[in-house]
C-alpha cells in the first residue's frame, strides 16, 4: 500500500499498575481517544491503525476514528513484549511500502495535533533515522542522591559538590510518546534507539510518564491547563 504517513497505536488490554490503563477516562474520554483524534486532524496521516489484543479497546478505537484495527498475537501482548516487534507485525499485516513514514504513537500520548505534525516534519528531514520523542531531566544527574546503609544518603557524584547547577550538562530521557521512521528503517532495526536518532523535544507537560496512579492525576491536570484551557 502507498500512503504519506501510517500511524500505528499499540494498545494492550492488560496493565500491571493502572488497570485498564489504555481505556481509562482521561479528561472526559478514554485516553486512547486523544491520540486517535490528534491523528484524525492531520491530513498527512492516511491510515490510523490500532494494534490490540483487547475487544473493548478495539470497539473504543473504531468509535474514536481508527481506520483499521489489527488483532495482536498473544506473544506480542505480554508485559515483556517490545514495541518494535509490534509495529513491524502491523507493517507486515498492512503491507506498508518501505518508503512510507510509519509513526508509532502510544495510547497514553495525549499530544496535540501540532506536536504530532512537528514530529512528522522532522522525520521527513531525516528519512534514514528514527525520530524519538524526548523529555528533559529537570535536575542534573550529578545532583542525584544514592542510598547508603542506615537510611542515610549521599551525593551520587561528589566530585561535583561545588559545581553550579547551571554549569552541569542537560540530560534527556525517552519520553515514550512517539517514534517515527520509514517502514524500511523499522524493519531493519531491533529497537528504535539502537543507533543514533533524531530527538523530538517535547514540552514538559507532554513528557510526563503515566506509569503509576498518581501520575495519572498529574498528567490529566497538565493536559487541562496546557491543552484544553488554552485552546
Amino acid at each position: 500500500m502507498s500512503a504519506d504517513v501510517v500511524a500505528i497505536i499499540p494498545a494492550r488490554g492488560g496493565s500491571t499498575r493502572i488497570p485498564r490503563k489504555n481505556a481509562k477516562d482521561f479528561n472526559g474520554k478514554p485516553i486512547i481517544a486523544w491520540p486517535l483524534e490528534a491523528c484524525i486532524e492531520l491530513d498527512a496521516i492516511s491510515q490510523i491503525v490500532v494494534s490490540t489484543d483487547d475487544d473493548g479497546l478495539a470497539r473504543i478505537s473504531h468509535n474514536s476514528g481508527a481506520t483499521t484495527v489489527i488483532d495482536r498475537p498473544a506473544e506480542l501482548a505480554t508485559d515483556t513484549a517490545g514495541t518494535a516487534p509490534v509495529i513491524k507485525h502491523a507493517i507486515d499485516e498492512l503491507g506498508v511500502d518501505d518508503d512510507t513514514l510509519v509513526m508509532c504513537l502510544y495510547p497514553t500520548a495525549t499530544l496535540t495535533p501540532h506536536l504530532v505534525s512537528e514530529a512528522l516534519g522532522l522525520a521527513r528531514e531525516h528519512p534514514d533515522k528514527f525520530v524519538v520523542s524526548v523529555g528533559r531531566h529537570r535536575s542534573p544527574h550529578e545532583r542525584s542522591l544514592q542510598r547508603l546503609e542506615g537510611d542515610l544518603m549521599s551525593l551520587a557524584s561528589p566530585d561535583h559538590l561545588l559545581t553550579r547547577t547551571q554549569d552541569l550538562p542537560q540530560r534527556y530521557f525517552d519520553a515514550g510518546k512517539l517514534y517515527v521512521a520509514r517502514a524500511s528503517v523499522w524493519k531493519a532495526r531491533e529497537t528504535m534507539m539502537e543507533k543514533p536518532f533524531v530527538p523530538f523535544h517535547l514540552p514538559d507537560w507532554a513528557a510526563v510518564d503515566i506509569d503509576e496512579p498518581d501520575d495519572w492525576a498529574v498528567a490529566e491536570a497538565l493536559h487541562r491547563v496546557f491543552v484544553l484551557e488554552s485552546s
